[in-house]
């Protein structure tokens, strides 16, 4: 469904755009690895409802979040897939794990102890995090070894899954990325040897693209699906995101007039101004992730009207942006300018519109 012309700010998500790039991802797999498909903070603000549908279409085995809360929201919009907690969950969430057919990431005998209580019967399994030094969860691999075997002793527990998240970045760590990854790698084969049916997993967007033989059991992707490339690795994804607003008013500015807050611009020619009613509210002046809306020198912003660059003028408001439409020709009320923000930033309150 595509916005009524008396819409005058929206986010339209490519839902084709997000299926090619589904195709694109698993055919770098092999055959004996597993897809997650990330759809944690609404799907990147994409909406997490739309994009898992899609991804379990493509052939997503499981989708991954971090909160109960995030989870839910997919059971209720009829998500069947197995969904994952990537993150730890607190004790006191352990009956809502079982309450949504959730599987939890432990990292604590706490949590693990508190979630063999909540289990059915039948047992419960969970995937075990390791902090290879990310540091923001995870068990220190040399405590691997007792934490098992506590684990163990919790009868309701099945350990399914071991895991990590290395603190790559392409292009500044890639030798100790590697070390890293060859050392969870070694301990995995080792405890597979007791538990053969266990998922290991290392793998997000940037380590399948620069680091492939490492995709072990499943890879957990997020970035590639919306069309981020967080690696020089060149890839024919496209980003499936837009967000947009209709020019509202258009005007003539003599050269020498000020315009904006305290009238901190001041025209430097003759121009052609026209506002759009979306600002720092919606999420818009927030340097984007993915620079597909370039930052001009002096960082100065712009949206593309008609093909064209538009640069903003003077500050962005909370609720409108100005922008110089001067060598945008014909430009008219209602025409719809393409806006740079970070997706997650951008306001739920704009509505969205997905392209079949």
């Amino acid at each position: 469904m595509l916005p009524a012309k008396s819409e005058v700010k929206w986010v339209e998500v490519d839902l084709g755009v997000v299926r090619a790039n589904v195709r694109w991802i698993r055919s770098r797999l092999s055959p004996k690895t597993a897809l997650m498909a990330v759809v944690k903070e609404d799907a990147y603000g994409h909406g997490g409802t739309e994009i898992s549908r899609e991804a379990i279409r493509g052939g997503a085995a499981s989708l991954g979040v971090l909160t109960v809360r995030e989870a839910a929201a997919l059971r209720l919009a009829g998500i069947k897939a197995p969904i994952q907690l990537l993150a730890p969950a607190l004790p006191s969430s352990a009956r809502d794990i079982f309450k949504w057919k959730l599987i939890p990431t432990i990292d604590d005998l706490e949590q693990a102890r508190a979630i063999n209580a909540a289990a059915p019967a039948s047992g419960a399994a969970v995937h075990v995090d390791l902090n290879f030094g990310l540091g923001r969860w995870g068990i220190p691999p040399r405590d691997i070894e007792g934490f098992l075997s506590a684990l163990f002793r919790l009868k309701r527990l099945h350990l399914r899954g071991l895991s990590t998240h290395i603190d790559y970045v392409p292009g500044k760590n890639a030798v100790e990325a590697e070390e890293k990854l060859s050392s969870f790698s070694s301990m995995a084969f080792r405890l597979k040897k007791r538990v053969p049916d266990l998922i290991c997993h290392a793998a997000n967007s940037s380590v399948l693209l620069d680091f492939p033989h490492r995709q072990m059991d499943m890879v957990r992707i997020g970035n590639l699906l919306y069309g981020v490339k967080p690696s020089s690795f060149p890839v024919p994804i496209k980003s499936p995101w837009s967000l947009k607003a209709r020019v509202v008013s258009l005007r003539q500015v003599e050269r020498g007039r000020s315009i904006g807050y305290a009238g901190e611009y001041i025209a430097p020619r003759r121009m052609r101004v026209g506002t759009l009613l979306c600002g720092y509210a919606d999420g818009v002046a927030m340097e984007p992730a993915e620079r597909f809306i370039s930052l001009g020198p002096g960082f100065q912003y712009w949206g593309v009207v008609r093909g064209r660059k538009a640069p903003f003028i003077g500050r962005c408001g909370i609720a409108h942006i100005l922008v110089d439409v001067t060598d945008v020709p014909g430009v008219r009320r209602g025409d719809v300018a393409t806006l740079p923000a970070r997706r997650t930033a951008t306001s739920p309150r704009v509505p969205r519109f997905y392209r079949a």
